[in-house]
């Protein structure tokens, strides 16, 4: 399921985009909603990668732009104008990484996971020796040159854009075809699909024998990849959470018993919805949780309210996670009700 273990490795800071009052529309997320839950907590995390044997440096996505008003046409009518959809951006991601002492010029690629308005932040602002990688099949119409197009014609002008195929790759992760980005088993790009036209998910090797995977928009929610039939092996719920659970959880749609089941207690909703293909996006997110129950693998997807606390932020790394404990100190965090992430009452 994993690639052997290997010796390269890359370093993870995560930085969150999104000011604290951010909150999107959870029916467009996840299901079910209950009354008085209609909007989730919407951290945007963004990630610098540092090749520990080369010093290059990448990005892996960006979160949102600090300047609205200056989003294509299309995604202020489709999404900014959406109730109970609110993403504030005190700092973006290039103020955030200029007050860490990390220069522009120093970053050699910007990885899309996908191209949504809350990933792709405002390229415009990285030098043009900046390399863009996409996944396959992403839609690379921009506008003004598109009237329709979510992207800018800024966001590509002058840079090189490239768009990754798995089509001849031999390597694979849970089954899902497989790029080595370095060449040397540090960081792995897979083809998570489901949410949007070539969604991406990255795999890093922070100590030679555990992993930091980044899911991207695989899942909006924890819920939607636990409880699973491989995380009760590896992370059973602790007692004082379910004891907990037991107490606060709305019994008519939620089981606090999740040691009993093999079923998310969040799923992914019918159309229309934020996910593009609903029966692939099931499915990534069953590929998600096998990986997630694995003892050598720590997920931080995109907008995890649960993990806000638990990371340490940039200028720190997430590559201690497994000597910090932070994977037994957060599997289960959203079940509890004074976390940022709890919507089952």
């Amino acid at each position: 399921m994993l690639p052997p273990q290997g010796t390269a490795t890359v370093s993870v800071h995560a930085i969150n985009v999104a000011a604290d009052s951010s909150r999107s529309l959870a029916r467009l997320f996840l299901e079910p909603v209950t009354p008085g839950r209609e909007t989730m907590a919407n951290p945007h995390y963004a990630f610098l990668i540092e090749h520990a044997g080369t010093g290059r440096r990448i990005m892996f996505d960006l979160g949102a732009r600090k300047d609205m008003e200056n989003f294509a046409p299309a995604v202020k009518e489709r999404f900014l104008s959406l109730p109970g959809f609110n993403i504030k951006v005190e700092k973006d991601v290039v103020e955030q990484l200029q007050e860490g002492n990390v220069y522009l010029d120093t970053i050699d690629t910007v990885i899309w996971s996908h191209t949504h308005l809350d990933h792709t932040g405002d390229m415009s602002k990285f030098p043009p020796s900046t390399k863009l990688v996409l996944g396959p099949g992403s839609d690379k119409r921009t506008y003004p040159t598109v009237n329709d197009a979510m992207l800018l014609d800024s966001d590509f002008f002058g840079r090189d854009v490239q768009e990754i195929s798995f089509e001849d790759s031999s390597l694979n992760i849970a089954g899902r075809p497989t790029l080595d980005f370095f060449g040397d088993g540090s960081l792995y790009l897979f083809d998570m699909p489901g949410h949007c036209p070539g969604h991406i998910s990255a795999l890093a090797r922070v100590k030679p024998d555990s992993f930091v995977l980044l899911g991207g928009d695989s899942c909006h929610h924890p819920a939607q990849i636990r409880p699973n039939a491989h995380i009760h092996v590896t992370f059973p719920c602790p007692g004082h959470i379910l004891d907990s659970a037991r107490q606060t959880f709305n019994k008519e749609h939620f089981s606090p018993e999740v040691n009993d089941s093999t079923t998310p207690l969040l799923g992914v909703p019918p159309p229309p919805s934020a996910y593009a293909d609903r029966e692939k996006s099931l499915e990534s997110q069953r590929v998600l949780g096998e990986l997630d129950a694995h003892p050598d693998v720590f997920v931080v997807c995109a907008h995890d309210a649960s993990l806000v606390g638990v990371l340490d932020l940039f200028p720190e790394c997430l590559d201690d996670w497994k000597e910090k404990g932070w994977k037994e100190k957060a599997v289960w965090a959203f079940m509890d009700e004074k976390n940022r992430a709890f919507r089952f009452n």
